[in-house]
Formats: C-alpha cells, sequence, structure tokens
C-alpha cells in the first residue's frame, strides 16, 4: 500500500543521469537551471568561491570602515591644525622668494629655517595621530593614498632645496664680485650649485602638487593645504624654470676657454638721449673660465675713429653730425634695441673687428650707481690729478677734467676714468659685509630706477632680463587692453651737459568715456637750473627732441609751447651710399609731420609717439601741453567690474615727477576711492608703474 506524502514536502529536482550520486539539495533554492550555460559541478564549484569571497570581502569591507571611522575620527582632530601649517608653510614660501628677488637672501634663510620647524611639527603632528601610517595603509588600495601620505616628506625636501639656493645665493652676494676677479672655478661652483637646487626645487615642487592635488580628489577638506603650498609655491616655478635656464646659458658662456667679451656702457644723464645718457666711454670686459681677466676702460671716440661704415644717423641727429658712430647708437627707447646697436657698430669698428672680438651683452650704468659705489667705499684719492673724488664731486671734477683737464689737451680726455676705475674696484672687493648689504641694497634701487639696465645676446638670458624687468625694454601692450600708456623720452641735441639741470614733470590728466575711448590732456613742465655756474656746459639752452609715446592709433588734437628748430639741409645720403639701420628705418617710414604744431608722429615699439622740439633756456621754465584722443573702437564698452590699468614708463637717467589723474567714464566710480577720480602721484617713480583700478556703478 502506497503511502500518501504531503504536495508541501515535495520538492522537484532535475537530475543528470549520467551523475546521479550528486548532492541536488542546493537546487531547491533555485526555481530553474540553465544547463547549457554551466555544467552542474562547476557551477556549484563557482557559487561556492563566490559565496566565500562575498563573506570575506564584506568583512574586510567592515573592517576598512571602522578603520576609516576610527582613523576618519583623528584626522578631523588635526584638520585646523593642518589647516594652521599648511597656511603658515606656504606663506613661509612665498616670503622667502620676495627675499631671494630683493638680494636678502639672509631673510630668507631665517625664514626657511623656521618652515623647517614648522614641517617638522607638522609631520609629528600627523605621526602622532597616526595619519601618516593610515594613508600608506589606505595606497596600498588607492594609490592616490599612497601618494599623498608622502606630501610631507615632498615639503620637506622642498624646503632643505630652497633653503640650499637661499645659501648660495648669500654666498655669491657675499663672495661673488671677489669670485669673479680672483678665483673663476669658485664664482662657476658657486652658480652651478644655485642651479642645481633651482632644479631640484622644480622637481620636488612638482611632486607637492601632485601629492595636494590628489588630497584635493578625496577630501575638500584639503584645499587649503594644496592651495597655502602647492599654488603659492607653483605661482613662481614658471620663474624658477626660466631662471634655470638662464643660469645654464650664463655658465656656458662664462665657463669657456676661450675669452668672451661685456661691455658696460657709462651713460652721462647730463647729456640724455632715449636710451639713457650719452655714452661718454665704456668698459670691455673680458673674461675666462668664469673670471675676470681685465677691465679696459675707454673713450667711445677710440672705436667710433676707426668706424669706417656709412650709416645714415637719426634725423634729429643730424644737425651735429654727417655719420652715426657708436657714441650716438643709445638713440632708442627701448635699450635692448639700442645696445644691439651700440655692439653692433663697435663689432664693425676695426679696433675689434680685426681682433674678432665680439660681445656677448652690454650693461648700462648711470652716474648714480657710480655715485652709490663711491658712497659705499669711502673716498679715492688720485695721485696724478691731486685730486680726490667722492660720491658728492664726482660728476663735476670728472666732466671737469674731462672737457678742460690736461688730459684733452693731450688728446686722452676720458683718461680719469681709466685710472678711476681700477682703484674703485680694488676698494669695492674689500667691502666688509655690512657695507655690502647697504650696497646690494642701493643697487637693488638703482635697477628699479632705470640706472641699471641688462641686454645680452643669447635668447634664454634675454628672455628672463625681459621676464624680471630689468633690461629695459618697452611694455608690451596686451590684446583687449582697456588702459593708457605713457612715457615721456628726451634727447639732448647741442644742449650741452644742461640736463642735469632741468628739473621736470609730467602732469596727465585722461578722462575715460562711456565708449572707452579715451582723452588724455598732457603737460610737460621743464625748470632750467643752469646760467651761473662755474662751467659753461652747464649754462648752455637745453635742446631737447620729446616724443610722448602713447596707445597705438591715438590722434593728436592740439600742441602748445613747443619750439620751432631752424635745421640745416640734409646732407644727400642716398648719393653717397649710405646704407640704412633697420629699426630706424622702420620708425622713419612711419613718420609723417603734422605743420599746423610743428610736430611729427610715427609708430615706435608698437606704440604711438609724438615728436617735437620743446627748447628752454638758462633759468627759464618751458611748459609744454598737448591734448590727444584714443578712440578704443577695438573694445567692448567698459561695464561694472571692467579693469583700467594705466602704465608709465620712466626714461632711464632722467628723474620726473609724474602726477596722474583718471576719471572714470560718466555712471561709474573707481571701487578703489568710491569717488569718480583716481590720482597717482610720485615725485621720483621707478622705471615702470602699472596701476590696476576696477569700475564699479556709481
Amino acid at each position: 500500500m502506497k503511502k500518501k506524502v504531503s504536495r508541501n514536502n515535495v520538492v522537484p529536482v532535475v537530475v543528470d543521469v549520467k551523475n546521479p550520486a550528486a548532492n541536488y539539495s542546493w537546487s531547491s533554492h533555485h526555481p530553474s537551471i540553465d544547463l547549457r550555460r554551466t555544467p552542474i559541478g562547476e557551477y556549484d564549484h563557482a557559487k561556492r568561491i563566490h559565496s566565500i569571497f562575498k563573506k570575506t570581502a564584506l568583512a574586510f569591507v567592515s573592517l576598512l570602515l571602522v578603520l576609516i571611522a576610527f582613523e576618519g575620527v583623528r584626522l578631523f582632530s588635526v584638520k585646523d591644525a593642518l589647516k594652521k601649517s599648511g597656511e603658515q608653510i606656504g606663506e613661509n614660501f612665498s616670503n622667502s622668494v620676495h627675499s631671494l628677488q630683493n638680494l636678502e637672501p639672509e631673510k630668507a634663510s631665517a625664514t626657511l629655517e623656521q618652515n623647517g620647524k614648522n614641517i617638522a611639527q607638522l609631520d609629528q603632528l600627523l605621526k602622532n595621530n597616526h595619519a601618516i601610517g593610515f594613508l600608506n595603509l589606505l595606497g596600498d588600495i588607492i594609490p592616490a593614498f599612497k601618494e599623498s601620505g608622502s606630501l610631507i616628506q615632498h615639503v620637506a625636501s622642498l624646503n632643505l632645496n630652497f633653503l640650499n639656493l637661499s645659501n648660495a645665493t648669500e654666498d655669491l652676494k657675499k663672495n661673488g664680485f671677489h669670485n669673479f676677479q680672483s678665483d673663476g672655478p669658485a664664482f662657476l661652483s658657486e652658480l652651478r650649485g644655485m642651479q642645481t637646487s633651482i632644479a631640484n626645487i622644480n622637481s620636488e615642487a612638482q611632486a607637492v602638487k601632485n601629492a595636494t592635488s590628489n588630497l584635493r580628489k578625496l577630501s575638500s577638506s584639503f584645499d587649503t593645504i594644496d592651495d597655502a603650498i602647492g599654488k603659492r609655491y607653483l605661482e613662481n616655478s614658471a620663474s624658477l624654470y626660466k631662471a634655470n635656464s638662464f643660469l645654464g646659458s650664463l655658465i656656458t658662456i662664462l665657463n669657456s676657454d676661450n675669452t668672451r667679451h661685456f661691455l658696460v656702457l657709462f651713460q652721462n644723464p647730463s647729456e640724455i638721449r632715449p636710451g639713457g645718457g650719452f655714452i661718454g666711454s665704456y668698459a670691455d670686459i673680458s673674461i675666462r673660465n668664469g673670471q675676470m681677466q681685465n677691465i679696459d676702460v675707454r673713450d667711445i671716440y677710440d672705436p667710433d675713429g676707426q668706424f669706417f661704415e656709412k650709416i645714415v644717423p637719426p634725423y634729429q641727429l643730424q644737425t651735429i653730425t654727417q655719420n652715426w658712430g657708436a657714441r650716438d647708437a643709445n638713440w632708442f627707447f627701448d635699450f635692448p634695441t639700442s645696445a644691439k646697436t651700440v655692439i653692433n657698430f663697435l663689432e664693425l669698428s676695426k679696433m675689434y673687428s680685426e681682433n674678432g672680438v665680439t660681445f656677448d651683452g652690454a650693461i648700462a650704468v648711470n652716474i648714480p650707481v657710480i655715485q652709490s659705489m663711491l658712497e659705499a667705499t669711502g673716498p679715492i684719492y688720485l695721485p696724478d690729478y691731486d685730486l680726490t673724488i667722492d660720491q658728492n664731486n664726482f660728476l663735476t671734477e670728472v666732466q671737469r677734467e674731462v672737457e678742460a683737464g690736461k688730459d684733452k689737451k693731450a688728446g686722452q680726455p676720458k683718461k680719469i676714468l681709466k685710472v678711476l676705475a681700477p682703484l674703485l674696484l680694488e676698494k669695492m672687493k674689500a667691502l666688509d659685509s655690512n657695507s655690502q648689504n647697504i650696497f646690494l641694497k642701493k643697487l637693488g634701487e638703482h635697477v628699479a630706477k632705470k640706472d641699471i639696465m641688462f641686454y645680452a645676446k643669447d635668447d634664454s638670458l634675454a628672455s628672463f632680463l625681459k621676464q624680471s624687468d630689468v633690461d629695459g625694454s618697452v611694455f608690451d601692450i596686451p590684446s583687449n587692453f582697456l588702459g593708457s600708456y605713457l612715457a615721456v623720452v628726451d634727447a639732448n641735441v647741442a644742449g650741452g651737459k644742461t640736463d642735469a639741470l632741468i628739473n621736470q614733470s609730467v602732469d596727465a590728466n585722461i578722462n575715460i568715456d562711456t565708449s572707452g575711448a579715451v582723452l588724455t590732456d598732457l603737460t610737460v613742465t621743464r625748470v632750467h637750473n643752469g646760467g651761473d655756474k662755474k662751467d659753461p656746459w652747464w649754462n648752455s639752452k637745453n635742446q631737447d627732441f620729446i616724443q610722448i609715446l602713447t596707445d597705438p592709433g591715438s590722434a593728436l588734437i592740439s600742441m602748445k609751447g613747443n619750439s620751432i628748430k631752424l635745421e640745416k639741409p640734409k646732407f644727400n645720403y642716398d648719393s653717397n651710399g649710405y646704407d640704412e639701420n633697420a629699426d630706424l628705418q622702420a620708425i622713419d617710414n612711419s613718420t609723417t609731420a603734422i605743420p599746423e604744431f610743428n610736430a611729427w608722429v610715427m609708430n615706435e615699439f608698437n606704440k604711438t609717439a609724438f615728436g617735437t622740439w620743446f627748447n628752454v633756456e638758462p633759468r627759464k621754465t618751458g611748459v609744454l601741453t598737448l591734448r590727444y584722443h584714443n578712440d578704443n573702437t577695438s573694445l567692448t564698452p567698459p561695464t561694472t567690474g571692467s579693469t583700467y590699468t594705466f602704465v608709465y614708463e620712466k626714461q632711464s637717467g632722467v628723474s620726473t615727477k609724474l602726477s596722474a589723474t583718471i576719471a572714470a567714464p560718466i555712471g561709474f566710480v573707481w571701487e578703489e576711492t568710491g569717488t569718480p577720480t583716481y590720482t597717482y602721484s610720485n615725485d621720483d617713480p621707478d622705471g615702470r608703474v602699472i596701476l590696476t583700478l576696477k569700475l564699479a556703478k556709481q
């Protein structure tokens, strides 16, 4: 008799007839099985592995979450300390860069040493809270954590290399001048040490940036340390890369078995020219294997006397010279163009061409720099002249000796400079550290005032000098420029040495309308304080060819107070086989006369220039006024938040008092003052002044 079984206890099972002994109990949990895809034995094995992995993974994740929660509390507890430390470290980096740029490596070193302590404290803070170990543990799973775990080590290494750079700069500051004159290998070693430190800094800075960027991806709480350390340093990375390239090129030039030559152009601002003072004398510095071999001080007329190229001089100089020479070659407001022209003329002179001498670069030095050197060294006695030279009498005594001394009668008017130069350099080499620091600070001020300008033929050197604003180049106006550019450029032509006695002031009133067009009223005042001086060269009429450089496309509306100069008939240069200088020709070809104003308009270095004669008699005051307009048709009209930029560039060797009043468009005020006008005034501005103002609705 068959026993009835409850239907609830019946479980349907599909059995493989080829393997009836298999355990099929698991199949009751699965209503259907696709036997076409997975053999039952394999399916059973895979599911077991999956089950085991799932349970293990869940256990691991649970453990990991516990660790994250536990250590996350610790990380959160040090977040504020991490933020403060990161901000302080970043600020110290910025301060160190600023100190190095100001030739104050000792300040940079002190800051970086403090930075090292801050980094050590930050490292200890994280270690005490197991954060570093935790990040490294997570690094086995998430690579970003692994890289981030080494952040402090990268920051510490960055700081150490920065400290090495600061120490190398300090060493160069203390010993560089001496080593350059006496120990070339040591001088080159100092430069190589700086180059190595910069290369290491660039490498570590990128590692820091990578680490902080990855931390930002993981948590926004690390934004502050990324900004403080990564961005605050990397904003200077482009400059450091260029500095590294600069040092590489400089070392290559200096570390040569062949003698290399550099020019020092002594510019006399008593007779001003567009590129600086008149180049009455210069020094040829020869260098081999990193060491100065000789300094040969020369009268500029020595090479000009052996310069037989026939080159058309600037039109304004044709009344005083038929031929263009090195003495007048700094005719361009852009110093790299002037320096390139001077070097070209000297290299064409037989004095240098017959010996194959070329020049790798030039340094322009104005008289105030020599006066600062004499202030540092103290008075220097010249037995041959029975004369003591100091910073107060240098200009008058040397000028008197050059113009009327015994050496002029002997045909060597600049001999006094040849005698003075080695004595001055020797005393400079012996300065104590305090005097060095004082002089270097003044040297930085001279660079800012364009009393010192640097030019190099090498592209890498030239690029670095331009970026550093020490090459005296003309400002490049960017595209979509809402603003005004201004430079007042004087050129003494047959005006004696009277520029030393001229007080000049420039007053600009700039009005911007709602379309972005700019109307400028400019006043240039020149006061001649000569006329009663002992030496006649101070008492001449000051004859000035003045140029106003401004925004391209500007149009002259009016001009008053300028002079009419009667000029001699021009020499026929074409029929006498004279060549044109390409840079000068480009300006000449753009020049158009404006007869109603006795003026000219021309294009110079992507600027519009208005030129005229502006002569002032001794003990008199001359006032030149002009109005000009620029439509700025390529710009969109100014709106709230628009930025206006005023750029003023001072001429090397000319001390000018500047006042500029800028009026906002109708309906607007300047955010900086809350008023419609902004006034800037400076009795002795730097070589380049840039004012940035923002518009706001009135």
